[in-house]
């Protein structure tokens, strides 16, 4: 069975052609606004605690765009590179990049068929919102795993939309919806562990983050405004109680994302 993108060549350079560039995830900001990126901060440093980062070489994959390749580069000292399919993504993935002044490399490529020079190439391997795109799951790790080195980690993070999210997404935009593939966290999980590599960590992370959902396809419409509006209050108020008391907890039902980590085995 050919693994299918469910998304498709055409939804992502539309996605990325809207908009200016955005600024890089930036760890250190206060307040409500930065709370998802001081969120995502603090769980990489988790990640990263007992490995060495600095010098070492890592790869964005579905890089378009991408706020994270100067972050990885300036708070963790790795060697940063991307890859996507997307000219649009990449060009303005290599512009945000000039832009923070680091330096990184970056690929316009299938990962399913990448540069030979990449293979085997790289200690870390992260995607933000990729692999769920794509049928069967696990060949889309498995094609991903091949640029990664025996004993490098795999952080593989998307939506969570077997929780609250999916129907919502359902009913703000059926069309987003279907170029998912709604995994659980177990699911994502299965799908490393059958593309071979040892799962060490599988997890619903953060409480809430309405922002997750996608109404782009609404932005020429009068409620577009509101329903921002409306979705970044509510998580607000979630953060605000998760910062100050501890709860809720990543769960299944309404967390926005699933995280997970494996490591590629030594052949």
């Amino acid at each position: 069975m050919r693994c299918r993108d469910r998304a498709g060549e055409i939804y992502w350079d539309r996605k990325w052609e809207k908009g200016g560039l955005p600024p890089a995830l930036d760890p250190c900001g206060r307040g409500l606004n930065n709370y998802v990126s001081r969120k995502f901060h603090g769980y990489f440093e988790r990640v990263f605690r007992s490995y060495p980062t600095h010098g070492r070489k890592l790869l964005e994959i579905g890089c378009a765009q991408s706020v994270y390749l100067p972050y990885f580069s300036k708070y963790f000292g790795f060697q940063v590179a991307g890859l996507d399919r997307s000219e649009i993504g990449c060009d303005k993935a290599r512009m945000i990049l000039d832009r923070e002044s680091v330096t990184g490399q970056v690929y316009c490529a299938d990962f399913f068929s990448p540069p030979h020079e990449l293979l085997e190439e790289f200690d870390v391997v992260v995607s933000f919102g990729v692999v769920e795109h794509f049928q069967p799951t696990v060949e889309a790790i498995q094609g991903i795993s091949k640029m990664l080195k025996p004993k490098g980690k795999m952080v593989t993070i998307i939506p969570n939309l077997v929780g609250i999210l999916g129907p919502l997404q359902k009913v703000l935009d059926v069309t987003v919806y279907d170029a998912h593939v709604p995994l659980d966290r177990q699911g994502l999980a299965s799908a490393h562990a059958e593309a071979g590599l040892e799962v060490e960590s599988c997890e619903y992370f953060l409480p809430v983050n309405l922002g997750v959902l996608d109404i782009e396809n609404w932005a020429k419409k009068l409620p577009y405004k509101i329903t921002v509006r409306l979705r970044s209050w509510i998580s607000k108020l979630f953060w605000l109680v998760e910062d100050h008391f501890g709860f809720p907890r990543g769960n299944r039902f309404s967390s926005p994302y699933i995280n997970c980590v494996a490591q590629k085995p030594c052949a």
